[in-house]
């Protein structure tokens, strides 16, 4: 057994010595240092960042469709979705993402905030995804979602976008915005605004995602939004009207994009609204330094591994292209002798 350990060892230092000579130790350590780069390794750095919460509106006026993105007669909801998975691809690697839904006076946060590169198809696969059977309630309060929306946000020290056709259930013309005064100044945001400027009627959709029909002034008056008509609708048969004129103030079974409220939040919170039609101008709104920070952040770590095999890589290469030339000047020297 000693003499093949002997045996082995012997040939060893050979192939040693010779993988030493032509350079070839090089590209083995290169190949070496290769091997993290398949686990996907992370590094802090201190890094321009964008840590954002994505608050997204799933009331009912969400289903309306007025706008023109990707194509004609798109529903608000699937426009704020593509604004969403635009506006995220656009935010720079080390940046912190999560999403909320919101309808009613609830907004509910998806996950934990994710680093966005490295985590990216899942959550656009989870936003994409999102459908309006997925909502809880069909109306929303603007103001109190948004100050929901922004304390989760100030608990995870996150930037907040929230896109909505700003309607809401009743309508109101002066909104409460004591509650949002208090947040001007302490946390970034941004309103980014969905929905045409007519009035359309808000589509009932059933569970198999299809329009069957279209909500009316009797119905708007029935989810208790005015208490002074309650008993005469109740009384009406099913399918009867009521008298012509009655329901004439009554405006809830019709939306469209909510201007005044979206600008008196706006006003009150201290966030720019911007109006958006096309993912692309929710991209320029959010591409501002002002809400970005430095922070160190989870950033890809590969580059360096690569480099490093790289130069031992490039060493090797010149060892064996200053050997080569070594032992042709060597063999020259022995013919001239």
């Amino acid at each position: 057994m000693h003499h093949n350990f002997k045996h082995w060892w012997g040939h060893f230092r050979v192939h040693l010595r010779h993988i030493m000579q032509n350079g070839a130790i090089f590209y083995l350590l290169a190949a070496l240092v290769l091997i993290p780069v398949w686990f996907n390794p992370q590094m802090k750095l201190n890094s321009l960042v964008q840590d954002t919460l994505f608050a997204i509106d799933i009331s009912e006026s969400m289903n309306v469709r007025d706008v023109d993105y990707p194509k004609p007669r798109t529903d608000r909801l699937t426009l704020a979705k593509l604004v969403v998975r635009e506006g995220m691809a656009s935010l720079p690697c080390g940046s912190r993402v999560t999403v909320a839904l919101f309808a009613g006076e609830e907004a509910v946060v998806l996950f934990e905030p994710l680093e966005i590169c490295r985590h990216f198809p899942a959550i656009e696969q989870v936003v994409m995804g999102l459908d309006r059977r997925m909502r809880w309630i069909g109306d929303s309060l603007i103001t109190k979602i948004l100050n929901t929306a922004i304390l989760e946000a100030k608990e995870r020290e996150l930037n907040i976008v929230m896109i909505t056709d700003g309607d809401e259930m009743p309508q109101r013309t002066h909104p409460y915005v004591i509650d949002l005064i208090k947040h001007r100044g302490k946390i970034k945001g941004l309103l980014l605004g969905v929905g045409g400027d007519a009035l359309q009627p808000i589509p009932q959709i059933n569970e198999r995602n299809e329009v069957v029909g279209y909500w009316t002034k009797e119905q708007a008056v029935l989810q208790g939004n005015y208490p002074e008509l309650l008993a005469y609708i109740r009384a009406l048969a099913p399918g009867e009207q009521a008298l012509e004129g009655m329901l004439d103030h009554v405006t809830e079974h019709t939306s469209s994009f909510n201007k005044g409220i979206m600008q008196a939040v706006s006003q009150a919170v201290g966030f720019e609204m911007i109006r958006v039609h096309t993912p692309a101008d929710a991209v320029r709104a959010l591409n501002k330094t002002e809400y970005r920070k430095y922070a160190m952040a989870d950033r890809d770590a590969r580059w360096i591994y690569g480099l490093v095999a790289a130069v031992l890589a490039l060493i090797g290469w010149f060892w064996y292209v200053v050997r080569t030339i070594r032992f042709k000047k060597k063999s020259q020297t022995k013919k001239s002798g």
